[in-house]
């Protein structure tokens, strides 16, 4: 009991910390334009995107911290279905386009094998881990000359998928830690977070609950793959259509 004591006031507060961060800005720039009524039109323009932004990130914070919280309880509603991935792979990669169309210096390739075989998966969370997927190594990757590459195919009874990009790379002591809660790559006392540390144990959970799992294989400046895997259907349940249970 005092272990999980212990870890309830660990996570409550890193949780209070990366909640008070965006916070702090939102509230100082909202002051700086109210005190300074006089304030030239860029500069103003510039501190509301901030506000703007840093509201966005408080927003995503609060609701992957729901997500995960209700996974770790066994409270969330799964939605299974014997799927074809292909389709389900195409339409998240499809859903990144505007992250692409920001920075179109960044190409993206695809390569999604034909008749791969089916998987049973809830369809909205298995599209939530390749859009999280892709937006990291959009984030990660040279602006001006990066390239992000979705490959799924399957083999040795699963379906697999790997997001590879060339961009900087994560080094070895921070493979594992990236996939523990608020946890990123780098110093995070000196770069500025550019997500909420929450996406890739969310992906993680997920792809347990199918069966699967995620890994990473990356080094500094030589880009990074992440690669997840899920069991492909047994034959008894594809003729099932979809349930939907809490777990």
């Amino acid at each position: 009991m005092k272990e999980l004591d212990k870890l309830k006031d660990d996570f409550m507060a890193t949780v209070s910390h990366e909640i008070r961060t965006p916070l702090t800005s939102i509230r100082s720039f909202s002051e700086i334009l109210r005190d300074n009524p006089d304030l030239d039109a860029a500069e103003r323009k510039e501190f509301v995107s901030i506000i703007v932004a840093e509201s966005e990130r408080l927003s995503r914070l609060i609701n992957d911290i729901l997500d995960l919280s209700k996974m770790e309880a066994g409270t969330t509603q799964w939605s299974f279905e014997v799927v074809d991935p292909g389709p389900i792979i195409e339409q998240a990669i499809l859903a990144t386009s505007g992250l692409f169309a920001k920075a179109p210096r960044i190409t993206l390739t695809s390569d999604i094998a034909a008749d791969m075989p089916p998987i049973r998966v809830d369809r909205d969370r298995l599209m939530q881990v390749v859009i999280n997927l892709v937006s990291n190594a959009v984030k990660f990757t040279d602006k001006d000359g990066g390239n992000v590459l979705v490959r799924a195919f399957a083999a040795n009874g699963e379906v697999r998928v790997d997001i590879a990009d060339n961009g900087v790379g994560i080094a070895s002591e921070d493979q594992e830690r990236i996939f523990e809660r608020f946890q990123q790559a780098g110093n995070t006392l000196t770069d500025k977070p550019q997500g909420t540390g929450l996406g890739l144990p969310i992906c993680r959970q997920i792809l347990r609950h199918f069966g699967g799992d995620i890994w990473v294989e990356s080094a500094l400046g030589q880009g990074s793959k992440f690669s997840f895997s899920v069991p492909i259907a047994q034959s008894a349940g594809a003729a099932s259509s979809s349930t939907r249970v809490a777990a």
